[in-house]
């Protein structure tokens, strides 16, 4: 899946400062205009698969406040959107490959982080497509489980560093990873 880093987000809120800021998720819905963005968090991921592999990348999740009643208004601009980050970075030093991350969450849907797959224009506009990720094994090579595996063959104790759908042993017990 792609997704947007923070100095793609960035050089988008420069170039068009009068554009409005529009989010989209699930089938079609969107965020009520006059949404608030509440805070800024910067994770810090460290990360080991189950092969052994480790990973480090950085998220920078922008928290939006959906009201309970939706007014007929604009959403933000890009420069009032400017305006909050500015304040933000006397705080914090965002690195510009930080992954940007949407959080939201309403009254019909549970709180929880969304990956930004693309930014669309639209006139005087852009919507930001929010998408949910998926969980995947990073470690497929090693592991023997495909990447977009939907189900998972028993596994059986292995002699392997990590998963194994080949029988080594003789058991009937099921094993994890790791």
């Amino acid at each position: 899946m792609n997704t947007l880093t923070w100095k793609d987000f960035q050089t988008n809120l420069d170039l068009y400062p009068e554009f409005h800021l529009h989010f989209q998720y699930g089938d079609r819905q969107t965020i009520f205009p006059n949404y608030h963005i509440t805070e800024f968090k910067l994770a810090k991921i460290q990360s080991v698969d189950c092969g052994g592999n480790s990973d480090f990348w950085t998220e920078i999740i922008l928290q939006v406040l959906e009201p309970t009643i939706e007014k007929n208004t604009e959403s933000m601009t890009f420069s009032k959107v400017n305006s909050i980050i500015k304040k933000v970075m006397n705080v914090m030093e965002i690195p510009s490959n930080a992954i940007l991350r949407i959080e939201f969450g309403n009254q019909k849907l549970a709180m929880r982080q969304y990956f930004v797959s693309e930014m669309i224009p639209m006139k005087n506009a852009v919507l930001i497509q929010l998408q949910d990720g998926k969980t995947e094994c990073k470690a497929s090579s090693s592991c023997g489980i495909p990447k977009d595996a939907v189900s998972f063959p028993k596994l059986e104790k292995s002699n392997t560093s990590c998963c194994s759908t080949n029988r080594t042993v003789n058991t009937n017990e099921q094993v994890g990873c790791c």
